[in-house]
């Protein structure tokens, strides 16, 4: 049904997933720079190929959908993937795909016996000429504290299913903190490939959202992930409008629209 590939093979898949941005999760666990497994048909001439990102994100492509990519899909759900994130207590689980209309048959009838939905995200990438005049204007928050910290790359949940040397990765985030309380944090969240990164951006408490915390937060971590070589993506759901705000003061423009389905009982 499905053979599930060691390090040191995962190479050999890389051109199914180099077409697009919102792939480069999946090329980052291929590349051996983000935890995570891959899963093929055949080692010699995989037709079908699937890589799951610890901790909840999964990719697959095809160089031509069949029916038979059913049973593939099927049996590492069934066999692989549910029965970990069960254990460790994920409460939704991802599978991105291209635009391709007939995925959403294959992928029901793959999962029928679990509940699966979708939606479209975006990804965007950052016109660095743009990010340049928002410096002009940049408001800094008055009375506030930056910091800059590491953060493990996966839960700990996590540990038994990687090496030793994988969960010891960590990934760098800054934050703003106010009274010694976190408001925003942004982290480059170890989606590295060649020198793209992605973005993870979080105001926690609801109130102190539309301050522009999250704005200059994202704003200090990619001056300093520029300086590294590091370019951001940023990724949004398409309804997500205030994220989608964000990124455009900073200067990001939109380059993929894909659909994203999510597992959510299991």
């Amino acid at each position: 049904m499905f053979i599930e590939l060691k390090h040191d093979e995962f190479t050999s898949i890389k051109t199914f997933f180099n077409e697009n941005k919102y792939q480069v999760p999946a090329l980052a666990v291929i590349n051996g720079s983000f935890p995570g497994k891959v899963f093929v048909d055949n080692k010699d001439k995989p037709e079908i190929a699937l890589v799951w990102a610890f901790s909840r994100w999964s990719y697959i492509s095809c160089k031509e959908l069949l029916p038979k990519h059913k049973s593939f899909i099927s049996s590492i759900f069934n066999s692989k993937i549910i029965p970990i994130i069960k254990t460790v207590g994920e409460k939704q689980f991802e599978i991105y795909a291209d635009n391709d209309i007939e995925w959403d048959s294959i992928l029901n009838e793959s999962l029928s016996e679990y509940q699966l939905c979708k939606h479209h995200e975006n990804t965007f990438v950052l016109n660095k000429e743009k990010f340049k005049t928002f410096t002009s204007y940049l408001k800094v928050p008055k009375d506030i504290e930056i910091c800059e910290n590491s953060y493990p790359i996966i839960s700990k949940e996590y540990r038994q299913y990687v090496s030793h040397n994988e969960f010891e990765k960590k990934v760098f985030g800054m934050t703003i903190k106010k009274n010694d309380n976190i408001l925003s944090q942004c982290v480059n969240n170890g989606f590295i490939y060649g020198n793209n990164y992605f973005i993870d951006l979080d105001t926690f408490d609801t109130e102190e959202r539309n301050k522009g915390y999250g704005t200059f937060i994202s704003y200090n971590l990619i001056c300093n992930q520029l300086k590294k070589g590091l370019l951001p993506l940023w990724e949004t759901t398409v309804n997500n409008l205030p994220s989608q705000r964000v990124a455009n003061k900073l200067g990001f423009e939109k380059v993929d629209e894909y659909p994203v389905y999510s597992i959510t009982c299991y």
